[in-house]
Formats: C-alpha cells, sequence, structure tokens
C-alpha cells in the first residue's frame, strides 16, 4: 500500500465518521422542524463553511465566476444530489430511524459502481453477483427488523421508497462530481456547490413552505445543531470525500465511505437511543460486506 493510496482512505474514511454523525443531528432537529426548513436552514453553515475553506485555501481570486457552461453543470448537479436527495433521505429517516435509514441509503454501491463502470471508465468487477446478494439480503433483514421493531406499514413502506431514491440521487451525485473535480479545483467545486444548494434549498423552502410556521421559532441548541449538521454532512464530509478521490479511485473511496453504517448505528445507539441487534447487526454487515466486494 503507498501513502497516497493509505492517505485518500483514511481521507474517505474520516468523510464516512462525519456522515455517520450528520444523520444522528439531522433526525435530532427534525423533531422539531420540517425536512424543508432543515434543508434550508443547515445550508448557511454550509455555505459559511465553504467560503471560509475556499478563502484560506486558495483566497480571494478563487471566488471568480467559472465558465457559464460549467456553473449551469455544478448547479443541475448539486441540486440533483444534495437538494433532492437529501429531501428523500430526510424524509426516509424519521420513517426508518438512522440504525436502518443510514444502510439503506449506504447501499448506493448497488448504483454508484455499475455506473462508474460505465460513465467514468472503470473495471468491471467479476464478484458484482455476490455482492449484489449480500446487499439485496441486507436491506431484507433489515426491512424485516423494522417490522420486528413494530414500525407501521404506512410508515416503512414511502421509508423504504424515499431510500430507494436518496440512493439514486446521490449516486448521480458521485459520479457527475467525478466529472466536475476534471474541470474545477475541490475547494471552488465545493464552493459553488454550496451556492447551488442554498440557492435551491431556501427557493423549495419558499415555494413549498414559507407561510406555515416563522423561522425565527428556531433558536439556541436546536439551530446550532442544524447548523453543525451542515457545516459537518455537507462541507467537511463532502470535502473529505471529494479530496479523497484524488488519491484512490471512486470505487474504493465509495467502498471506504460505506463503512458509515455501523459508526452511524453506534452514533444512534448512544444518542437517540435507538435499539440495537444481531439480527441488525448482520443486516448492516451484509450491505458493508457486499459493498466492498463491489467495490474491492
Amino acid at each position: 500500500m503507498t501513502l497516497s493510496f493509505a492517505w485518500g482512505v483514511a481521507l474517505a474514511l474520516a468523510s464516512a465518521a462525519i456522515w455517520a454523525l450528520a444523520p444522528v443531528l439531522y433526525r435530532r432537529s427534525l423533531d422539531r422542524v420540517s425536512s424543508l426548513e432543515l434543508g434550508a436552514v443547515r445550508t448557511v453553515g454550509y455555505l459559511a463553511s465553504a467560503a471560509f475553506f475556499l478563502a484560506v485555501t486558495e483566497g480571494p481570486s478563487a471566488f471568480a465566476l467559472p465558465p457559464l457552461p460549467l456553473l449551469g453543470a455544478i448547479f443541475l448537479t448539486a441540486v440533483v444530489w444534495l437538494v433532492l436527495g437529501d429531501l428523500l433521505y430526510f424524509l426516509a429517516l424519521p420513517r426508518l430511524g438512522v440504525s436502518i435509514g443510514v444502510p439503506f441509503t449506504s447501499a448506493y454501491p448497488l448504483v454508484a459502481v455499475p455506473a462508474s463502470w460505465i460513465f467514468l471508465g472503470q473495471p468491471f468487477k467479476p464478484a458484482v453477483f455476490v455482492a449484489t446478494t449480500l446487499i439485496v439480503a441486507g436491506l431484507v433483514i433489515l426491512t424485516l427488523r423494522l417490522q420486528e421493531e413494530g414500525s407501521p406499514r404506512k410508515a416503512l413502506i414511502p421509508g423504504i421508497l424515499f431510500a430507494l431514491g436518496t440512493i439514486f440521487c446521490w449516486s448521480f451525485g458521485i459520479i457527475t462530481n467525478r466529472m466536475l473535480m476534471a474541470e474545477i479545483a475541490v475547494a471552488r467545486l465545493e464552493w459553488w456547490r454550496s451556492v447551488a444548494i442554498t440557492a435551491g434549498s431556501w427557493l423549495l423552502y419558499a415555494v413549498a413552505e414559507r407561510r406555515k410556521q416563522p423561522l425565527s421559532r428556531i433558536r439556541g441548541r436546536s439551530l446550532f445543531e442544524i447548523l453543525l449538521s451542515g457545516v459537518l454532512g455537507l462541507t467537511a464530509g463532502n470535502l473529505l470525500f471529494t479530496s479523497s478521490m484524488n488519491y484512490v479511485t471512486v470505487d474504493v473511496a465509495t467502498c471506504v465511505a460505506s463503512l458509515r453504517p455501523f459508526l452511524a448505528a453506534l452514533f444512534a445507539v448512544i444518542v437517540l437511543g435507538e435499539a440495537f441487534s444481531l439480527r441488525k447487526g448482520i443486516g448492516i454487515a451484509c450491505v458493508v460486506i457486499g459493498a466492498l466486494l463491489l467495490s474491492a
């Protein structure tokens, strides 16, 4: 293992830990605010931290507009990946819980890795069939576990559908992100993505929910946790994950980041008091091992 490869793996692993903590903050916040409010308010922390990172690493001149076709591509991919995708994610979490919702959405290598073969020229993985079987088996086990915990059918089915929608949106974002990295530096890409997500999230909130309840009611600890979730789940996690792909391929980075379900389950048990069982652990392990095998 080369030092460069090890550094890429370390960055991807750090992103996994941060992405595991973020949904715990999201889930806590969703007890007090709506999905659209969470999506909008968290972008304040995202925008500020992305601007700070770009200013420190590249200076004020780096804020210059990129070519309009490139800017349009960044905006489009960002809205699909982290506005639509994360909205579906927020809708899935209360229905599935963090310790099962995160493993479900972590099955995105089922889509992202094959897409990397097609669009990025990554080599075909012969173990795809075994890996797919493991991931699907893990999702079935987790679904059965949800039923055992007494999750109502009216919440379970929409939760699974929202999670599947999240998988496709995130896979699209991961593949297009790798393409965009060839056109613009990581820090600038993250800054313009934060602008796109902020604009898209606040527009969605203004159109769909602005008149329901005033945002001024969100303050104190709730506001801090939402802003922190934006910094961690968007800026810090994405920067680490995006940077990792400068040292390892997208399938390796995706594979390492897929370890986050174990960390998320641990955080959910400690912070949210969610139940954890042997069957849930086996289901998570199947998803993670399948993703590892698929990306090996």
